[in-house]
């Protein structure tokens, strides 16, 4: 007798911030998923982690997890430290878009990512494969009905792709591409303890990030948990491959010109070795289609220095999710999927993105 595949309301390819916030909140209204990663969890990503309460933060209290991120020592960022022209006094000022919340977070990935995934699991509907490739798609009448695990054929009535910027699912469906911009900057960041709070003396608790422009040069500070903290620059297309050649060293050399930084950067512990990424474009894709949908990076890649990409894929997640839900209830033609939640996606996140275009190629002009 020959064995019948699995069968799932939706298959999630990439179990990170968009796949992650879709299979908990599917999960959570019955829906049967497959949430599938080539990665175990915990496990690192390159990504910095600002975020907003009216973002990620805000879809994290919906999901119940505000507790278990407050476990992790991540302080409440009810502040903003802001360094004009490299300057060493910050203006202090309320927090970026709080939302209901109140507050922004900074989570590093190696916990945020393991306790989403957590999260998402607790409904008995959801099943996590991790460490398994998706290696194509399979399609009925044009329609995507499930995915390839190596041999294997699963099927699903919608295929989601989490899958981040160098999406599989994307080129499989040969989503279009409704914008592309040319690379304009390069992240670089580093771990660090006994980095000090800017106020209020030794041994203050950090209560915003700090951000210092300096020419077209933009140092970020983003206090995180486990009394870790994360300092970051972004820098021009140029500057890139000078930062990159001189690793650490540059690294620090571009932080003490930022004068309120400088010291500080100094007399911490640097935890952990050069991380971030080079030059990527920004691109748009067409966000679904027949039985498929791209959330994240997937659907919508930005350059990181604005630090809205793990806003925008918590919120492309919760959009698609609602639009998943009405469908599979039969409230909703299958069809009527790919507009609705193409519009919602572009609604939520477009202004942000161009925002970011336009502000990165160079910084000097934001001022």
């Amino acid at each position: 007798m020959t064995q019948q595949p699995e069968s799932y309301d939706v298959a999630i390819v990439g179990a990170r911030i968009g796949g992650a916030v879709l299979a908990a909140l599917l999960g959570d209204a019955g829906h049967r998923v497959l949430l599938v990663d080539r990665a175990s969890f915990p496990s690192d990503a390159i990504s910095t982690h600002f975020f907003r309460g009216s973002g990620l933060a805000g879809v994290l209290g919906e999901l119940g997890l505000l507790d278990e991120i407050d476990a992790t020592g991540a302080p409440r960022l009810s502040s903003e430290y802001l360094y004009t022209d490299g300057r060493a006094e910050p203006t202090v000022t309320d927090p970026q878009d709080p939302g209901s919340l109140g507050y922004n977070l900074s989570v590093r990935r190696l916990a945020l990512d393991a306790l989403l995934v957590r999260r998402a699991t607790r409904s008995a509907s959801v099943r996590l494969r991790e460490r398994s490739v998706v290696t194509d798609l399979v399609r009925d009448d044009g329609r995507v009905v499930g995915v390839r695990i190596g041999d294997e054929v699963v099927r699903a009535r919608w295929v989601v792709g989490a899958d981040g910027q160098g999406s599989l699912i994307a080129r499989l469906v040969d989503a279009p591409i409704q914008e592309r911009h040319d690379p304009i900057r390069a992240l670089f960041y580093v771990y660090l303890t006994g980095f000090e709070a800017p106020a209020a003396g030794a041994g203050a608790t950090p209560d915003g990030p700090e951000f210092s422009f300096r020419g077209d040069e933009l140092a970020y500070v983003f206090p995180s948990d486990a009394g870790v903290t994360c300092v970051a620059v972004s820098v021009s297309r140029d500057a890139f491959h000078q930062v990159r050649a001189g690793g650490l060293e540059a690294f620090g050399a571009c932080i003490g010109r930022h004068r309120g930084l400088a010291d500080r950067y100094r007399s911490a512990t640097v935890v952990s070795r050069l991380l971030g990424q080079g030059p990527q474009p920004s691109t748009v894709r067409v966000p679904a289609g027949p039985g498929w949908a791209l959330v994240g990076d997937s659907g919508m890649r930005q350059d990181p220095w604005t630090g809205e990409g793990m806003d925008s894929a918590a919120r492309s997640a919760r959009v698609l999710a609602e639009e998943l839900d009405a469908q599979l209830r039969g409230r909703l033609a299958a069809d009527a999927v790919i507009g609705r939640y193409h519009a919602a996606r572009d609604a939520q996140g477009l202004d942000n993105f161009h925002a970011t275009v336009e502000g990165g190629r160079d910084l000097r002009t934001l001022g």
